[in-house]
């Protein structure tokens, strides 16, 4: 019987010194521009092989496309799940923000810079001052929005808080929910003269679940108190799908390895799924042979596409000066969006014979479409003790806060 062999020691890796190949890239890399500048090779902007061959884009393409002017309505195409935190200090102890809609701060964020940027402005503090961003006057530039835009360019906007879903599948319906006066004897801790909100209707079951967002159209035929179905608000509002969420390692820029134990996860919201009604109509639009998706210019987008299936659910803006198509950076980790000007039009606008309406019903309903906060958190500064008082627009106007209903936070 033969002895038992040793145990094979398995090869050691030699270290990797991560300084000396950094050196050496950068070695390298000026050797290559030394040599490119000693042959006369010069880089040439896009813009100045344009001008130099005018024709060498529509050479084959006798009719092509010209772009969408700017426009102070926009769309706001993320090109990568969108990440906008709540401000609260991220350590060992808290956890990661959840996937949120981006406020009005953020997206009014994203295009006073996006307006900077195409006068040529910088926001670097030693540029010269002739080139340097007046924070102060791009601060006064309002941004209204954000709404969101369907690939049919459809106006879709935010559930209000007084609908409720009850019910499941074929017995899910919509209650509204409406201000009642107490009954005698009972009394809350609401302010003077505030009255409580509860459902128009007995409902029985637990609270169900529907569309997050609505069409423009059945928002307003709500709030002109028409009943609206399940299912119809169902065909045509939209949902967020699940939260992309991903996890991410800190890196030791002295190694350029991970440094240990230290994860952390971030969630983004997704805007690229659309409902299925919009993904058979994309489908239906390619097989078609259509040249662009309705909503897009006709020259294409800021990344030059056309086609029918890039389009997605887009943020709908409205700022106070017209922009250019470009590429943006929306929310955190510098995300990439598709900036590009719409029509006029396609800003949601009221029903001309509303004012009559409201006169005849002696009151109305003022619902936030993006969030908002007054200096008396949901009751705004210009009303007195008594909740009355008249809006800064209408000074003719005398109003009294009957009811509100707020979402939770």
């Amino acid at each position: 019987m033969s002895p038992p062999k040793g145990k094979k020691k398995g090869r050691r890796q030699p270290r990797r010194n991560y300084r000396k190949e950094t050196r050496q890239r950068e070695k390298e890399s000026a050797q290559a521009n030394q040599r490119r500048e000693s042959a006369g090779a010069a880089t040439i902007p896009a813009e100045r092989l344009v001008e130099q061959h005018p024709d060498a884009n529509t050479a084959n393409k006798p009719d092509a496309p010209t772009r969408r002017e700017p426009s102070a309505v926009v769309t706001i195409e993320p090109l990568s799940p969108i990440i906008v935190r709540s401000g609260r200090p991220m350590n060992a102890q808290s956890d990661a923000d959840p996937a949120r809609f981006p406020p009005p701060s953020t997206v009014a964020g994203c295009l006073r810079t996006a307006s900077a940027r195409a006068a040529g402005r910088s926001f670097a503090s030693d540029a010269p001052a002739e080139k340097r961003a007046d924070v102060h006057s791009l601060a006064r530039r309002t941004a209204a929005g954000p709404l969101l835009l369907d690939p049919a360019n459809h106006v879709l906007a935010p559930r209000p808080a007084d609908a409720l879903y009850f019910g499941r599948h074929d017995e899910a319906r919509c209650v509204r929910a409406k201000p009642f006066s107490l009954d005698v004897g009972c009394d809350t801790d609401l302010p003077r003269g505030l009255l409580p909100v509860r459902l128009a209707e007995q409902v029985e079951g637990k609270p169900g679940s529907g569309p997050s967002w609505w069409k423009w159209e059945d928002l307003l035929a709500f709030r002109d108190g028409e009943p609206v179905p399940h299912c119809q608000l169902r065909r045509n509002g939209w949902s967020p799908s699940a939260v992309d969420r991903r996890t991410h390692v800190v890196i030791d820029p002295r190694s350029g390895a991970s440094a240990s134990g230290q994860l952390f996860q971030t969630e983004g919201l997704d805007l690229d799924v659309a409902p299925a009604a919009f993904r058979t109509n994309k489908l239906n639009a390619v097989a078609a042979g259509s040249e662009a998706a309705p909503g897009y210019p006709p020259g294409g987008d800021a990344l030059g596409r056309t086609d029918a299936s890039v389009a997605g659910m887009r943020l709908l803006v409205r700022f106070g000066e017209p922009l250019s198509g470009a590429l943006v950076h929306l929310g955190g980790k510098r995300r990439l969006a598709v900036l590009e000007p719409a029509p006029e039009d396609v800003w949601p606008t009221v029903p001309p014979d509303w004012p009559q309406h409201i006169a005849k019903a002696e009151g109305l309903c003022l619902t936030l479409l993006t969030p908002g906060i007054f200096s008396g958190g949901y009751r705004p500064g210009w009303l007195d003790a008594d909740l009355t008082g008249s809006p800064p627009d209408a000074p003719d106007l005398r109003l009294r806060l009957c009811a509100a209903a707020v979402e939770r936070w």
